[in-house]
């Protein structure tokens, strides 16, 4: 919001409607997104690669307990080197790879143990388990980012990464394309995990 969109969907607040807390894995953009989501739900946010928000002092990660499970919050990005190179080799295979395996245990590294682990950044929804612990990333609510809308790509070397990370992001496929949100339900059997698209 404030960078992409100029207000969150509302789609947003049905989907989050009766949650007892909201889990925001970075990319606020502007702070009022946590005044318009607390107004649905107290929200635990961490700092995301595209915030410039340093007076909220949002931590890079983020643990809390609810009914009993630890659940890990983190944007998700690595050093610009390697998220970089991620796209890059999408763009030469032409098709998506296979690259989380070594991303989901990284993650997993800077929380520590959980039960839970959501991450962002990626903008791609997944729910995969690695180890004992339940590793969600819920999509984004703007998964295009400036990549729609009719932006042109900037001039120069940014222009050259405006084009790579838009041929990677088309080579997704619609459902990551979707904007989406995630719902974790936490019961006997431990955190279930179900991705929301948002029409």
């Amino acid at each position: 919001m404030g960078e992409f969109l100029d207000a969150l969907p509302p789609g947003v607040e049905r989907a989050f409607r009766g949650c007892d807390l909201i889990l925001h894995a970075g990319d606020l953009s502007v702070p009022e997104v946590l005044d318009e989501l607390g107004r649905i739900a107290p929200v635990v946010a961490v700092r995301g690669d595209h915030d410039r928000l340093d007076g909220l002092g949002l931590p890079d990660h983020a643990v809390v307990t609810v009914a009993g499970a630890r659940i890990g919050l983190v944007h998700g990005h690595r050093h610009p080197a390697i998220d970089a190179a991620v796209i890059a080799a999408h763009v030469a295979a032409g098709h998506r790879i296979r690259w989380r395996a070594r991303l989901h245990p990284a993650l997993l590294r800077r929380v520590g143990p959980v039960d839970c682990l959501v991450y962002g950044h990626w903008h791609e929804p997944a729910v995969e388990h690695v180890g004992d612990a339940l590793v969600v990333c819920p999509g984004a609510v703007c998964p295009w980012g400036s990549l729609e809308g009719g932006r042109p790509p900037r001039r120069g070397p940014a222009g050259v990464a405006d084009r790579g990370v838009r041929r990677y992001r088309r080579q997704l496929g619609r459902e990551a394309m979707t904007p989406s949100v995630a719902l974790l339900e936490i019961g006997a059997d431990g955190v279930q995990a179900k991705i929301v698209p948002l029409r």
